[in-house]
């Protein structure tokens, strides 16, 4: 998008601004030439190099933002998940929907109307504004999921964190029951993610989900890695070594909370 305009002088509105090294190649009454190289989309990024991001996403993550802009009760609008961080490999893109009202249908509204605009795969959750603070201090999947991240807004993450065993212990109920059932590859490996992460958030360590995968692939070896993360089917002796893995770390999570 281009147009032309003449040079002006003054204060007026909508004037553009002509940085004094180049005043003396403009004089007042000249024509110029005026193109857009890029729109200002006012995009936030925790953790993210914008340079990192490609024009596509970034379009696509304006376009989404304009869309759900729509709806009053969303206060802002939090992008996360492998969308951010993976060239190729994401499945949907997982949204934040922050809220000041109790809107109990808010996920599927947002849901509903992008999908039908963008037919697109998304995972879409809302948070209560209230809520949101108390979640990063105590939560370590919600300061994981908010590690990368691109809002509307700017992310404020409280880096105080508190010890609620309550729901430390409700967030390791899924790792302890993937020792006992016959749950999917996946599982286990959202189970060894779920329980590094609390073991850092103990530890006083960073929460980054690149980070806690890099600890999985140490542990259980790339190729096997990459089987339970697409939840592939993987073999007795396989499963046993994981669950094993799993039960350690676990026990040793309850130790720290007795």
């Amino acid at each position: 998008m281009q147009f032309t305009h003449k040079v002006s002088k003054g204060s007026a509105y909508n004037q553009i601004y002509i940085p004094r090294r180049m005043e003396t190649h403009f004089e007042v009454g000249d024509i110029v030439e005026i193109k857009l190289i890029r729109k200002n989309d006012n995009l936030y990024y925790h953790n993210i190099k914008e340079s990192n991001l490609s024009e596509f996403k970034r379009k696509l993550i304006a376009n989404i933002i304009q869309e759900l802009n729509k709806f009053k009760e969303i206060e802002q609008i939090i992008f996360t998940g492998s969308f951010l961080t993976s060239k190729i490999d994401y499945n949907d893109i997982d949204i934040i929907l922050i809220t000041d009202k109790k809107e109990s249908n808010i996920e599927e509204k947002a849901f509903n109307h992008l999908t039908d605009i963008f037919n697109l795969k998304f995972h879409i959750i809302s948070i209560n504004k209230s809520n949101l603070s108390h979640l990063l201090k105590i939560c370590p999947l919600t300061r994981s999921m908010f590690h990368f991240s691109i809002s509307n807004k700017k992310i404020i993450l409280n880096k105080e964190r508190e010890i609620n065993k309550p729901h430390l212990n409700f967030l390791l109920m899924m790792p302890e029951d993937s020792i006992s059932l016959n749950l999917s590859s996946k599982t286990l490996y959202n189970s060894l993610r779920r329980l590094i992460a609390i073991a850092n958030f103990l530890s006083n360590k960073d929460e980054n989900p690149q980070e806690i995968d890099l600890e999985i692939k140490f542990l259980i070896k790339e190729v096997l890695f990459s089987q339970i993360k697409s939840n592939e089917a993987i073999d007795k002796s396989q499963e046993s070594k994981i669950k094993s893995i799993i039960k350690e770390k676990l026990n040793k999570i309850k130790n720290q909370l007795k």
